[in-house]
């Protein structure tokens, strides 16, 4: 039997007319706009920097710093897949001793460490340092926040710099550019408790990079390890009475390591 003609005529008439709609929508298309430019996101506070002066033997201010370090670069080989990475020059006093009163706890012996972060990278890093002191009687001892100590120390060190403790030494390191001139961010890092029958200990300081490697851990996890400056120290004395005239660095004083 054959079909109505009617039926032919309207369903020829649809799909023309369905071709032509699509083929008009095709043809009308305009191209996407490129999305905006993700713009750029401070992760934090630009941190207080002092002007100083460079000499042969490390940086300089009102007072000479006794012993330095500082490294521009490490080969990108180090790393793995990655292009470089980069890292902060680093000035510091040997650990220092004073005692003073906390709240809460009485007369305390502290240990610290006077030190300079300047960045040479051309863009600003965010600074976030982790200080950790681990003598060789086996425990690890964090920087610690001790208001009262930041003020003695400042003012034993050079009054006339503002000085940053664990809670405000996180931000943003501006980089610096002008010739013959660096801007540094001064810091301390402080320890409580340290056990007074320690030798020998390392202090590792984490956050000066970007550097970083992944290992097998003991239980055979995959464990991220990441590019940390290992200073290490001798203490000649004994137990009893800790004087920061014994305490010495090593030779060599200090190492890259990831930790």
């Amino acid at each position: 039997m054959r079909k109505p003609l009617s039926r032919w005529v309207f369903g020829a008439f649809a799909f023309g007319l369905l071709a032509g709609c699509g083929s008009t929508v095709f043809a009308q298309e305009a191209p996407l706009p490129d999305p905006p430019p993700i713009p750029e996101r401070t992760l934090g506070p630009t941190l207080p920097t002092q002007p100083i002066q460079k000499s042969a033997n490390g940086f300089v201010n009102r007072s000479t710093i006794k012993q330095t370090f500082n490294e521009r670069w490490v080969d990108a080989a180090l790393l793995p897949g990655e292009q470089g990475i980069w890292v902060l020059d680093f000035a510091f006093k040997p650990v220092r001793i004073m005692t003073i009163e906390v709240p809460g706890k009485g007369r305390r012996q502290i240990h610290y460490m006077y030190y300079q972060v300047v960045n040479h990278t051309g863009k600003p890093r965010m600074f976030v340092p982790q200080f950790s002191l681990v003598p060789d009687t086996g425990e690890r001892v964090e920087d610690t926040v001790i208001p009262k100590a930041i003020d003695l120390i400042q003012t034993r060190e050079d009054p006339t710099i503002k000085l940053l403790g664990a809670v405000n030494i996180m931000g943003v390191i501006p980089p610096s550019t002008k010739p013959g001139i660096d801007d540094a961010v001064f810091g301390v890092a402080i320890w409580d408790n340290v056990n007074p029958n320690a030798d020998k200990f390392s202090v590792y300081v984490r956050g000066l990079s970007d550097g970083y490697k992944k290992v097998d851990g003991a239980d055979g996890k995959p464990v991220t390890k990441y590019k940390t400056l290992r200073i290490d120290f001798i203490r000649r004395g004994d137990q009893f009475q800790l004087k920061e005239k014994e305490i010495q660095l090593l030779d060599p004083a200090f190492e890259w390591v990831y930790w």
